[in-house]
């Protein structure tokens, strides 16, 4: 016979309540405690650049559309991490913080203050209080990772990072794909459907493709080793089919970009070769009627420009009516439905409202400068230009410097520019992936971008001085 105690039932109680407390906090997210579990074990038994691989990927995969619950435990988890890995690294003596260059102060500044003066001129004064704190955010995380940069192989390791995050969206496309979510010949049709699975958003994640790109690029043109050939085009075709299920037109004029600046500064003859190649398939496209009509349904070119049309003409009345200091931060919600361009009942404004539901308001100028435009008014639109100038003048500088360097650090510099450029690019068409309400899966990867060209850039200057 057992010899049950109450000490005995008490502790068999205490432990009951121990053991449901991940099911109780998880919910149906419990599935994730396994890998999760597997992943802890695996810190300890390797080193640092894995734990931060693991934040990077987790940061861009399980903090979507997931539960509320769930991407609390993760932001609690990698921003500790992260907080940990700067603090052992630089304690809290600030001196040694590194530094980054004064444009980018300069920019903060204006950034902060024309959000300020903008929010106080607004009829809704504290809507922008939750952006200012998310972008706050955003800032120091990217900060952080900038700082952990310890040489180029940190840099490769953020962007092997990403091609994990690229490979496991199109892999989760191909299974929704191949579950009937849409046919082969769907994909072909004027309605097409666009395949993406895990995010939602899909210009949030074809920005996993755009960054990928010019990477792998630039390591096929560098590399002479056969294997890393070889796992560098599987990566280039896998990525495109990802690209071909979501089919961003934004995302592929940012790759054709990207790419044609690193055969620009590498290879010249190639980028005549693209130039070429390119401008005869438009031209086929332009004047083959079959060919015509097959762009215009692929690529869904009149129904994109047509929807962008009205959506643009929304901002800039907007704009007309709120020139100097704009609705104010965050304050485009209240304002969007005085500016309707559609009927609400016919099928692009359900589409609208349904964009607006899904963001949760967020501005939907599908342009960067527009979005600041509309919410900060003629500071907020200075403001938008000064980024790209400011990344474009550093990008410049740190391409001259690196020259003459080895080939090895002076590719990688020209795929980060590319990569940067791609994005601001993509920004004339979507306003995301530089600044889009302080999202960590949408704009965090430009910062990285950034913060490792910077990288190079203070490297350099530290150097010389």
């Amino acid at each position: 016979m057992l010899d049950i105690t109450p000490a005995k039932i008490q502790i068999f109680f205490a432990l009951s309540v121990l053991l449901s407390l991940p099911t109780i906090i998880l919910g149906e997210n419990i599935l994730f405690t396994l890998p999760l579990l597997l992943i802890i074990i695996l810190s300890f038994i390797l080193d640092e650049k894995f734990i931060i691989s693991i934040i990077i990927i987790s940061l861009f995969i399980l903090v979507g559309d997931v539960g509320r619950t769930l991407r609390q435990i993760v932001y609690l988890v990698d921003f500790s991490l992260l907080g940990y890995f700067f603090l052992s690294k630089y304690g809290l003596n600030f001196k040694s913080y590194p530094k980054i260059p004064k444009s980018l102060k300069y920019f903060l500044i204006l950034y902060y203050s024309t959000m300020i003066i903008s929010a106080v001129m607004s009829d809704y004064p504290f809507a922008g209080i939750g952006l200012m704190a998310r972008q706050m955010a955003l800032f120091i995380i990217a900060y952080v990772f900038y700082s952990l940069i310890n040489s180029i192989n940190d840099i490769k390791q953020y962007f092997n990072s990403i091609y994990v995050v690229g490979f496991i969206l199109v892999t989760f496309s191909l299974l929704a794909f191949s579950q009937g979510e849409a046919s082969l010949l769907e994909i072909f049709s004027p309605d097409r459907p666009r395949v993406s699975a895990i995010m939602s958003n899909l210009e949030a994640s074809t920005n996993f493709y755009v960054v990928s790109f010019p990477f792998i690029i630039s390591t096929l043109l560098l590399t002479k080793i056969n294997s890393v050939k070889k796992l560098n085009y599987f990566l280039l075709i896998y990525l495109s089919i990802g690209l071909i299920l979501a089919m961003s037109r934004s995302a592929l004029i940012g790759i054709i970009f990207s790419t044609a600046i690193i055969f620009f500064i590498n290879k010249k003859k190639r980028f005549y070769q693209l130039l070429i190649g390119l401008s005869a398939i438009v031209l086929s496209f332009f004047l083959i009627q079959p060919l015509n009509d097959l762009l215009t349904t692929f690529l869904r070119i009149e129904s994109g420009v047509s929807a962008r049309d009205y959506i643009w003409k929304m901002s800039v009345d907007m704009i007309n009516d709120n020139f100097l200091f704009g609705v104010g931060p965050g304050a485009y919600k209240y304002e969007m439905l005085n500016y309707f361009p559609y009927m609400l009942d016919n099928w692009w404004g359900k589409l609208l409202i349904y964009f607006y539901e899904v963001t949760d308001g967020a501005n939907l100028s599908h342009n960067f400068f527009l979005t600041f435009f509309t919410e900060m008014g003629v500071l907020g639109f200075i403001t938008a230009v000064s980024l790209p100038f400011i990344y474009l003048r550093i990008g410049i500088k740190t391409l001259i410097k690196y020259k003459k360097q080895s080939a090895e650090k002076f590719y990688l510099v020209v795929a980060l520019f590319a990569a940067g450029c791609s994005i601001i690019l993509r920004n004339f068409f979507n306003g995301i992936g530089l600044l889009y309400v302080g999202g960590i899966q949408t704009d965090l990867p430009f910062w990285l971008i950034f913060g490792s060209l910077i990288y190079f850039y203070q490297s350099q200057i530290e150097m010389n001085s």
